[in-house]
């Protein structure tokens, strides 16, 4: 393991802490029993209660410890996707695009947004995980993060991989495939551009973005080629459960988690995603059976009286979740914690089932960057979630006036 931060080790010269940022999505949405429901306490997501003295409900307890350093927010969404289909939501989710009609206007994803803005500092710009991996397919997707041109970005979903990538050593092989990687770039981008020079303008566009496409794998290679001679951190395999799968959910997001934490920890990246769970059939779907639930999460989701079983799944994920959190608070760094030089991002594209509108949102951490927690903040409809985004773009140094369907910022999370 890398050691902790030590005290000696502000003799050395000072050098700014990063400023690092996670976005987590779970599926289907969440148990809403109305509010004279004798059970809403018991089985719904959101706190009762605005502002510093809510009441939080009984599937919150076990991150409720850290409550200062926790903020739900409620009522926000993106607008222009309140009437879509529920399985789109991780499709938009950090994207704030408008897919009702049409893919071809998906954009950038806030973390990649992030991401721009600590090119180079890091041997990985970002680190994108789910539990079903790829990408999927459209309005399906297994991914949350989209780059500058919509594109998705292929998520990893196997620790030994993840493990691998990140603390593995190069081998020879993957040193000759970088070099003859670059030589190819260089040929195509010459071809290419010769003959856009002789294109109509339709053809062009499409060319246009072919040649992005190139350039931001042109991009990756020299990144890579820059770290390649740079030793990787030294970490021991050993700790960690690098076969657990998604037929084992505990231990499997146990071990993603763990990866994430590791990532941030060793400064291999300042930027991550984790979709827990993808909405679309497979093992990821079976994930209530950590907690004995015969039931897959997506028929759970469609309960629309008895929450017992759906409010159990969810606050399962949210034990999880809250493991996550307590260990990054643990982990001392030399102006704070490491949750404290994190900001996380964590929710859900739906409420109820298939309502795409008041998102359940949970911000922690970040305490170094300008954010403020201890609330539950609610937001009208005429909030889009877009407009926190633009905070959160101004808050890592890659500052913007606008983000997707923004309307201004959302100053109320911040000191």
């Amino acid at each position: 393991m890398s050691l902790p931060w030590l005290e000696c080790m502000a003799a050395e010269k000072k050098v700014e802490k990063p400023k690092r940022f996670f976005a987590g999505y779970f599926a289907y949405g969440v148990p809403m029993p109305d509010d004279g429901a004798p059970d809403r306490m018991e089985h719904g997501w959101f706190p009762v209660g605005e502002g510093r003295h809510y009441e939080s409900t009984k599937m919150h307890r076990h991150i409720m410890p850290m409550k200062d350093k926790i903020t739900f927010l409620s009522g926000l969404s993106h607008p222009s996707m309140r009437t879509t289909s529920a399985h789109k939501g991780a499709d938009y989710f950090l994207t704030g695009a408008d897919l009702l009609k049409t893919y071809d206007k998906q954009s950038i994803s806030i973390d990649q947004h992030v991401a721009r803005g600590m090119v180079d500092e890091t041997r990985f710009q970002s680190l994108v995980m789910s539990s079903m991996g790829g990408v999927n397919r459209p309005y399906r997707s297994s991914t949350l993060s989209f780059d500058r041109n919509g594109r998705p970005i292929p998520a990893q979903n196997k620790p030994a991989e993840i493990f691998r990538r990140l603390f593995g050593e190069v081998s020879a092989s993957e040193e000759n495939s970088l070099a003859s990687r670059g030589s190819i770039l260089d040929e195509i981008l010459a071809e290419a551009n010769d003959l856009n020079n002789r294109l109509g303008a339709n053809d062009r566009r499409k060319m246009d973005e072919y040649l992005n496409s190139v350039r931001e794998v042109e991009r990756q290679t020299e990144r890579s080629k820059i770290w390649q001679n740079t030793p990787k951190p030294n970490i021991d395999a050993g700790e960690f459960d690098l076969q657990a799968n998604p037929t084992t959910p505990r231990e499997y997001l146990t071990v993603m988690y763990d990866l994430m934490i590791l990532a941030f920890q060793t400064d291999s990246t300042r930027v991550g995603t984790f979709q827990t769970a993808c909405e679309e059939a497979g093992e990821t779907d079976r994930f209530p059976s950590a907690i004995g639930l015969p039931h897959s999460s997506h028929k759970l989701s469609h309960e629309k009286k008895n929450y017992e079983d759906v409010a159990a799944y969810i606050t399962f994920l949210n034990e999880q979740y809250a493991d996550f959190i307590k260990k990054m608070d643990s982990i001392q760094e030399e102006n704070g914690t490491l949750l404290d030089n994190t900001f996380c991002f964590y929710g859900c594209a739906t409420s109820k089932t298939h309502q795409a509108i008041n998102y359940p949102i949970l911000l922690s951490g970040g305490k170094n960057l300008g954010f403020q927690h201890g609330s539950h903040l609610h937001f009208d409809d005429n909030v889009p979630l877009s407009n926190l985004f633009v905070t959160i773009a101004n808050q890592f140094s890659h500052p913007t006036e606008s983000f997707s369907d923004s309307t201004g910022d959302l100053p109320e999370v911040l000191v």
